[in-house]
């Protein structure tokens, strides 16, 4: 069963992930998630699992001011980054250290939930689901997106970790992506309450500079930040260059393009 210790990142990982992560990947499967979901005007928001605070602050960019927005991640560095940039159009989004599956909130408190590739990190799935069904109103949205797959950077991320790190390292790259089944999560969705429908698939593009120092930032905004500067600099940009190299097919006038598809679930809390 997973740690989420595991995948928690320092300050300076979380601000990198801020900078580089969340404007080349995280923002456009907000967009395009918010695109897809009919939103009221006003409503009590959750985003669970919610990094740095992307989608909660999307959010504040499209509800009225009498919205509550709030943002809960286990990962206090997540937190911190999120609450420095808290403030959107004069209004504050609240953000809160918390696991998912202990959720300091009382019971229907909350009629639309988010959570932005976050299930795959929960230990225990069922509980952070049961959890977040318990803080949600009857008839209240659920917003769920999971990776499709997993996409070629991370792939080819994952082999050169193996070669240079190990194949703990190449497993921690990997598995945010490797719980990709839709009818499974769907299954999970289910049986924590709620009706949810098929999912639809977004299909997202990773955009990154084609440089060594884009790959060396997106490596050292992972959870295995701690072993690659263990490993030194030399060693990271050994890898940089050879993932770089091994993109060559995704690059267009400087740019990578990378594909990385998402699953987006859309359930109601019955």
């Amino acid at each position: 069963m997973p740690n989420e210790n595991r995948f928690h990142l320092s300050v300076a990982a979380a601000q990198t992930y801020e900078a580089q992560n969340v404007p080349a990947m995280f923002e456009p499967l907000a967009e395009q998630t918010l695109a897809a979901v009919s939103l009221p005007p006003a409503a009590r928001v959750l985003d669970v699992a919610c990094g740095t605070g992307i989608v909660a602050r999307k959010l504040a960019e499209r509800l009225d001011a009498a919205s509550r927005i709030v943002g809960v991640d286990v990962n206090p560095a997540m937190i911190e980054v999120a609450r420095s940039l808290s403030d959107v159009n004069g209004r504050k989004i609240e953000f809160v250290t918390a696991s998912a599956e202990a959720m300091p909130f009382g019971d229907g408190e909350f009629d639309l939930v988010f959570c932005q590739q976050g299930l795959q990190f929960f230990p225990d799935r069922s509980a952070a689901l049961g959890e977040i069904r318990r803080v949600m109103s009857a008839g209240g949205k659920l917003v769920v997106t999971c990776w499709a797959g997993v996409p070629p950077l991370f792939r080819i991320a994952a082999e050169a970790l193996n070669r240079h790190l190990g194949p703990a390292a190449a497993e921690k790259a990997l598995e945010p992506f490797v719980w990709n089944d839709a009818e499974r999560i769907r299954g999970l969705i289910v049986e924590a309450g709620f009706h949810c429908p098929d999912p639809v698939r977004l299909e997202i593009e990773r955009s990154l500079p084609a440089t060594a120092e884009a790959i060396r930032a997106e490596l050292l905004a992972t959870p295995n930040e701690a072993a690659l500067k263990i490993a030194g600099e030399e060693v990271i940009g050994w890898m940089a260059g050879e993932i770089l190299s091994e993109l060559a097919p995704y690059e267009q006038d400087g740019t990578l393009k990378i594909p990385q598809p998402a699953h987006l679930f859309q359930a109601v809390a019955i």
